[in-house]
């Protein structure tokens, strides 16, 4: 390799570093999807701190919960795969709607104690977009994202 190509090369080596280096200091670092869902919620819904802390309080108390719910919907659904006769297979679909029920009603008792830290018209704006997302789908795993996402 000639000596200007080597000396190209490792000028635009230099100036890509360089531009990493600048945009790493001076600009912040990207959101967690956490830290983007949480600024959402808080601009969104015009959330003082003490809200915000509450609401975060509140959120980490349903996380277990939701996914003892979560497991155990998972393994009901395993039985019902797993159904050889259709009085197991009936068994586990009564588990089912069942645990889907209890599931459902945490949901929207945990959707409405978050909405209660809120202002109340953003409380009830905050009820309107989020419930409609409560009801379980074949797939849906997990409780609703407090955020704008489906």
């Amino acid at each position: 390799m000639s000596r200007p190509l080597v000396l190209f090369f490792a000028l635009v080596l230099l100036a890509g570093l360089a531009g990493y280096g600048v945009t790493r200091h001076f600009l912040p670092a990207p959101a967690t999807d956490a830290e983007a869902r949480h600024r959402w919620l808080r601009e969104e819904f015009d959330l003082d701190p003490a809200q915000a802390a509450r609401i975060d309080a509140l959120q980490s108390e349903y996380k277990p919960v939701c996914a003892s719910h979560c497991a155990a919907i998972a393994r009901t659904r395993d039985q019902l795969d797993a159904a050889i006769d259709a009085t197991t297979r009936t068994a586990a679909l009564i588990e089912l709607d069942r645990l889907k029920v209890i599931c459902t009603e945490a949901t929207r008792a945990h959707l409405q104690a978050v909405a209660a830290c809120m202002a109340p018209d953003q409380g009830a704006r905050f009820l309107a977009l989020m419930e409609p997302r409560v009801a379980h789908g074949e797939n849906q795993t997990g409780a609703p994202a407090l955020d704008r996402r489906p």
